[in-house]
């Protein structure tokens, strides 16, 4: 019976193939992001929005790495 138990606990855990595709377009979204907002950013006239639209693509860059690091 406890083996049955943690059997199901473990199979919880994992991770399907349709679940880790979502998870990897998520990271290819968050990636496109960062780019698009360094790209925009770096094509601004203006210093303070430009900062902002820095800070946007740093926050972009902190969801990717979160997730990565939940995956590890």
């Amino acid at each position: 019976m406890q083996q049955n138990q943690s059997t199901l606990t473990q199979d919880r855990n994992l991770i399907g193939e349709k679940e880790l595709l979502y998870i990897k377009d998520y990271l290819s979204w968050e990636l496109l992001a960062v780019k698009k907002c360094e790209d925009t950013a770096n094509t601004m006239e203006c210093p303070q929005l430009s900062q902002l639209v820095r800070d946007l693509g740093k926050k972009h860059q902190q969801h990717y790495n979160t997730i990565l690091s939940q995956l590890q």
